[in-house]
């Protein structure tokens, strides 16, 4: 029987980490379910080109290697921004990080939504749910059972020559404490930990191939031109009836659920007649609910990364160098990094870059000033390549250093280029556009530097930074317009993306779009404020989380 002859119970458009784990979970708590998972991408569970990869390359068939508009913080240059495109969404192609962030971020977003559901402590029992953790430490706040097994640094065996002396001699050195059992899960997440992913014997962990999709209709190379909607029952509202696909077909739902990630939710619901009335009619689509918010709140971190001369690189510190240490498989098995760090910034400078902002005096109240933040993320790699500017050959001789900003103030948007869904969005994301975020980016940049430079860690290992051409390597008495010229030419995103359908203006706390009764949002569009963390597990709680609201089985 044909999608197009059934009347689905769900219809989930758009097969990332929101969107498997959302369809498996329902199928799993109501088997009586008929359930359509919608993939715009391809099939990639027999691929096993990116099973054991780090990373793939943005621009791939499996991305959808979106561009934004100049942005002014960047000196109006335009950056490649990446989404997933296949099932298992951007969990194919990531770093596969796995971290959850601190619990104050989901307490604000708890506090902006009025409904404490969405407390850390609320939503750990998801966090749980997702994973299988790899050991018994700090039980409490790990799952056992879950389907995408994660293993740490540790726990594979993978300790980088440089590992004691970096946290002893380097990060501890600059005020980073170790957290409680090396462990950045528990809601604290302000110091070191050790770093985790979403593998198994290296072997990266698919969301589609994890959890099961027994009794899910799944199908690839599907796109989805829009919702369709009819008034609701009662008259006050709207209510999906399905989704109108590419091909011209029209596939009937009782439910419709939006997962098809950060821009394309937003631009879904655009296509669909939801949003900004004015946009809309621009485009000369008729205006189903006039919801301004519908792209709006675009949030995303930034990274930067830095290049360091080693001295004495023939003692075989980082990969590629002949240390036969590095032959061992477990190097093979990961992100070489051994610590995920997370740093704070000082609150007197940061008050004086709010007031610039607000154009008042913020008191101690305010939300980033009421608690200690995990403001930049640091993150030392015993792996450095570059092919261009500049050249870095991948021989042992450089560590590479990333900064990522984590609790970004700035904003940006998601806007339709035209009617048709084939067409990629207008992707503005307004990088740097406060003085927060330009503060705690210097910030981030000036605790690297000190680490690199001024520690024991620092003078021992490190010659200095091998910069860019025509650009002066980083000092400790860099100044602000250097250093905000260096992030502007040299940040990118770190495939971040979240807040265009945020929860509180877009959807409601049970992640319904306002003015329906049947068609929801669940993906990292719905989350309204910055979380200090990589979002793929976060993402991945989130389905959790809702398909037990949808489903009525709330823990």
């Amino acid at each position: 029987m044909a999608a197009t002859d059934i009347i689905w119970d769900y219809v989930v458009v758009g097969a990332g980490v929101a969107g498997s784990v959302l369809a498996s979970r329902l199928r799993q708590y109501d088997q009586s379910l008929n359930i359509l998972l919608l993939e715009a991408g391809s099939d990639t569970r027999s691929r096993e080109d990116i099973l054991y990869a780090n990373a793939n390359p943005v621009g791939g068939d499996l991305d959808w290697n979106f561009k934004t508009e100049p942005i002014p913080g960047f000196q109006n240059r335009e950056t490649v921004i990446g989404q997933g495109k296949g099932l298992g969404g951007s969990a194919a192609i990531n770093m596969a990080g796995w971290v959850r962030g601190s619990a104050h971020e989901y307490d604000d977003w708890a506090d902006m939504v009025g409904d404490d559901r969405w407390r850390f402590n609320n939503q750990l029992p998801y966090m749980k749910m997702s994973e299988t953790w790899p050991t018994k430490e700090n039980s409490d706040v790990h799952g056992y059972s879950g389907p995408i097994q994660v293993a740490t640094s540790k726990s594979t065996g993978r300790d980088f020559p440089l590992r004691d002396a970096l946290a002893q001699k380097g990060l501890e050195s600059i005020g980073i404490k170790p957290l409680p059992h090396l462990d950045g899960f528990s809601g604290d997440n302000l110091g070191y930990a050790t770093s985790v992913e979403a593998r198994v014997v290296g072997k990266r962990q698919i969301p589609t191939a994890a959890y099961p999709m027994d009794g899910v209709t799944i199908l690839v190379d599907t796109l989805v031109e829009k919702i369709l909607s009819e008034p609701g029952v009662n008259g006050t509202g709207l209510r999906a009836t399905g989704v109108l696909l590419a091909s011209g077909e029209e596939v009937k739902a009782k439910n419709v659920i939006s997962c098809a990630g950060a821009f394309q939710s937003p631009k879904l619901l655009m296509l669909s007649g939801i949003g900004a009335k004015k946009e809309l009619e621009a485009h000369d689509i008729e205006v189903k609910v006039d919801l301004p918010e519908v792209g709006k709140n675009l949030g995303d971190h930034l990274v930067f990364f830095q290049f360091w001369k080693l001295r004495n690189p023939e003692k075989g510190y980082a990969l590629g160098s002949s240390n036969p240490l590095f032959q061992q498989p477990q190097f093979g098995m990961g992100i070489p990094i051994d610590w995920v760090t997370c740093a704070t910034v000082g609150k007197e400078k940061l008050s004086e870059a709010i007031s610039k902002d607000e154009g008042a005096t913020p008191t101690a109240s305010h939300r980033l000033l009421k608690h200690d933040r995990s403001f930049n993320e640091l993150l030392v790699i015993y792996l450095a390549f570059s092919p261009a500017n500049p050249v870095i050959p991948m021989d042992g001789s450089h560590l590479n250093t990333a900064v990522i900003s984590l609790l970004p103030t700035s904003r940006g948007s998601i806007g339709l280029r035209s009617a048709k869904a084939s067409d990629p969005p207008v992707i503005s994301p307004n990088y740097l556009d406060t003085e927060v975020d330009r503060y705690v980016y210097r910030d981030g940049l000036r605790s690297m530097a000190k680490l690199m430079l001024d520690t024991e860690f620092g003078k021992e290992y490190i010659e200095g930074e091998t910069a860019p051409d025509n650009v002066d390597p980083i000092r400790l008495d860099s100044s602000d317009e250097y250093l905000d010229e260096r992030i502007a030419n040299g940040a990118v995103t770190s495939w971040h993306p979240h807040g265009g359908c945020s929860m509180g203006k877009v959807v409601d706390s049970g992640l319904k779009v306002s003015g329906f009764e049947n068609l929801y949002v669940v993906d990292s569009s719905v989350i309204p404020v910055a979380l200090s963390t990589h979002l793929m597990a976060p993402v991945y709680a989130l389905a959790e989380q809702a398909a037990a609201i949808l489903s009525g089985k709330e823990q």
